[in-house]
């Protein structure tokens, strides 16, 4: 694994939104915008379990994360681990939940999450990091 310096980790912890590639069947890149949360070591993505990134990371565990902020750019390689059930759960509320606000509507109901598909938390864990600009 490169080791990743601090400029390039204190990027990776102040930004929450990137583009997440994963390999289609055909050897395509599949893209998608997603948010994502980076403790240090890993970076967490929440997804649902029928996406497409998903049936991309079942078939073919590597993927890409690219993060930009006008010439700034970080783009992280590496293996992917899919986490469900209740590892995933606290995960979520752990790392990708910030704090509701008082007053604020309160989450969905199990149920009502479970209807709209299940939630898993996809777990990219850098090998190597590519770091561009990030010294101002």
């Amino acid at each position: 694994m490169n080791q990743i310096d601090a400029s390039t980790e204190e990027f990776l912890k102040g930004h929450r939104l990137g583009v997440f590639a994963t390999g289609k069947r055909d050897g395509s890149p599949q893209q998608a915008l997603i948010s994502y949360n980076y403790d240090g070591t890993d970076i967490v993505i929440p997804t649902g379990w029928e996406s497409a990134k998903i049936k991309n990371l079942r078939r073919q565990p590597n993927a890409s994360l690219s993060i930009t902020d006008g010439p700034k750019v970080v783009v992280v390689y590496g293996p992917t681990t899919i986490i469900r059930g209740d590892e995933a759960d606290s995960i979520r509320a752990a790392r990708l939940q910030p704090p509701r606000p008082a007053g604020d509507a309160p989450a969905r109901p199990a149920t009502e999450r479970a209807r709209a598909g299940e939630r898993v938390v996809v777990r990219l864990t850098p090998d190597r990091v590519i770091a561009n600009r990030l010294e101002s």
